[in-house]
C-alpha cells in the first residue's frame, strides 16, 4: 500500500537549532514527508531528498512564483505543484506564524492543515493585537493545533482556539539510540554541572551563573559549563555578558564556556556532567519555551539528574522528585537551593537518573510519539474529508 504524505512547512529549512523539527520528519513510519519553503539551509546537517524551497529556483522562475502568488490563490504555484505531485494529504505548519501564512495554501489545496507550536511563537507574539486577531483567524480554519503539554494548551485556548482542537503532542528522543549511565561522584569529590542552549534570555543563563555562585560558597566542589550557541549578534553581546559575569563574580576558575563541537561528541561529552541545570524564564519580551525544553528530555535520557525552574511545561517533562528538583521560576535563592541539595546527595542521582529516564520512555518515546502523530494525520484527513462541500475556500 502506498505511504500517504504529509507536507510540512517550515522556514528556513532548516535552522541550525531545529533537529527536534526535521525529526518529525524523517521519523515517520506509515507518511512520508516532504517539505515546503522559501529557502533552504544546513543541508549538510539536515540531508533529506524532497524539499522544495523558492530560493532553489533560476531567479526568473522566482520572479514568476512571485506574481503567480500574488494573482492567484495566494499560495506559490511551485508549493502546489509539489502537493500535487506527491499527493500529499496534510499540510503541517511548524510555528504558529508559518500556519497563518500558509493558510493560503491550505484553502488553494484542499489539504487538512494542522499546526504546532512551539513557544515563542505562542507566547511572545500574544503581546501584539495584530497577531492576536491572527491566531483567531488560524484556530477557525486549521483542523488541529499540537502543543507541548498543559501549560501551552492553556495558554492557545487563552488565546481563543476552541479546546477540542488543541492536541498536547510531546516532542521525542530516540531513547533506544541514547546511551544511559547511572552518575556516580569524581574521584576529585568534583560535581560538575552543565547549562546549555542559545544565548537568549529565556534560558537564565545570568540567573544559573548567580544561583551558582551562591550554591559553591556553600559547597566548594561544584563546578559549572555552560554550552551555549551564539550566532546573532544580539546573541553574541548577550554571550559576552555572560563572560562578563563570571569575571565580576571571580569565578574563572570555576565556570567553564565548551566550544561548540560536532553532535557525536556533544553527546559524548553528556557523561563527563552529573546535573543538567535548566533555569528557564519568561524573558521581558514575552519569549518563553512554551512547552519545554527539549535538551531536558535529551538528559533525563542519559541519566543525569535534572535541575530545573517550574516554568511552562518543565514540571510535566522533569517532574519534581522524580527526574531531580524543581524551583519557582526566576527565584535565585532557591535555584541556588535546589542546585545544593542535588549536589550534596549522590547517593540519590542513581534514583533519579533512573526514573528521568523511565519517564522519558513512557512519555517522550520517539518510537511512541511519531506512532501517536501518525494517528494524529490519519484524523486530521479524516476530518478533511468530512468537511462540508465548500469548507476549503471559507
Amino acid at each position: 500500500m502506498a505511504m500517504k504524505v504529509v507536507a510540512h512547512s517550515v522556514n528556513p529549512f532548516l535552522f541550525g537549532t531545529g533537529s527536534w523539527v526535521y525529526t518529525q520528519i524523517v521519523s515517520l513510519r506509515r507518511w512520508r514527508g516532504i517539505v515546503l519553503c522559501k529557502r533552504r539551509q544546513n543541508r549538510e546537517q539536515f540531508p533529506l531528498d524532497d524539499v522544495y524551497a523558492l530560493t532553489d529556483l533560476g531567479l526568473l522562475a522566482q520572479v514568476k512564483e512571485r506574481l503567480g502568488r500574488r494573482l492567484g490563490r495566494g499560495a506559490f504555484p511551485f508549493m502546489l505543484a509539489a502537493i500535487e505531485k506527491h499527493g500529499a494529504s496534510v499540510l503541517h505548519s511548524h510555528f504558529a506564524h508559518q500556519g497563518w501564512l500558509d493558510l493560503a495554501l491550505a484553502r488553494a489545496s484542499g489539504l487538512a492543515h494542522v499546526t504546532s507550536f512551539y513557544g515563542a511563537d505562542i507566547w511572545k507574539n500574544s503581546r501584539h493585537e495584530l497577531w492576536r486577531a491572527r491566531y483567531r483567524e488560524l484556530f477557525a480554519h486549521g483542523q488541529r493545533f499540537f502543543v507541548e503539554g498543559n501549560a501551552m494548551r492553556a495558554k492557545v485556548e487563552q488565546l481563543g482556539c476552541p479546546r477540542e482542537k488543541i492536541v498536547i503532542q510531546h516532542l521525542g528522543v530516540d531513547v533506544d539510540a541514547t546511551r544511559f549511565a547511572e552518575r556516580v561522584p569524581s574521584a576529585d569529590g568534583s560535581v560538575r554541572v552543565l547549562a546549555s542552549g542559545r544565548a537568549v534570555e529565556k534560558k537564565g543563563h545570568e540567573l544559573a551563573v548567580r544561583a551558582f555562585a551562591r550554591a559553591q560558597r556553600e559547597f566548594p566542589a561544584l563546578r559549572l559549563s555552560l554550552m551555549i550557541l551564539a550566532k546573532s549578534d544580539d546573541e553574541k553581546a548577550r554571550l559576552e555578558r555572560l563572560r562578563q559575569l563570571v569575571r565580576e563574580l571571580a569565578l574563572e576558575a570555576l565556570v567553564d564556556f565548551p566550544a561548540p563541537r560536532p553532535y557525536a561528541e556533544y553527546r559524548a561529552s553528556l557523561f563527563d556532567y552529573h546535573v543538567f541545570f535548566a533555569p528557564s524564564l519568561h524573558a521581558s519580551d514575552g519569549d518563553a519555551e512554551g512547552g519545554a525544553p527539549v535538551s531536558i528530555i535529551d538528559m533525563s535520557a542519559t541519566g543525569m539528574p535534572i535541575v530545573a525552574s517550574r516554568h511552562c511545561d518543565i514540571p510535566e517533562v522533569a517532574p519534581d522528585g522524580v527526574a531531580g528538583l524543581l524551583f519557582d521560576e526566576n527565584d535565585e535563592a532557591a535555584a541556588a537551593s535546589a542546585l545544593l541539595e542535588v549536589a550534596r546527595a549522590p547517593q540519590r542521582w542513581r534514583e533519579w537518573g533512573r526514573a528521568g529516564r523511565a519517564h522519558v520512555e513512557r512519555e517522550y518515546s520517539l518510537s511512541k510519539q511519531f506512532a501517536r502523530l501518525e494517528e494524529l494525520y490519519d484524523a486530521s484527513s479524516e476530518l478533511r474529508r468530512a468537511a462540508p462541500s465548500g469548507a476549503a475556500s471559507r
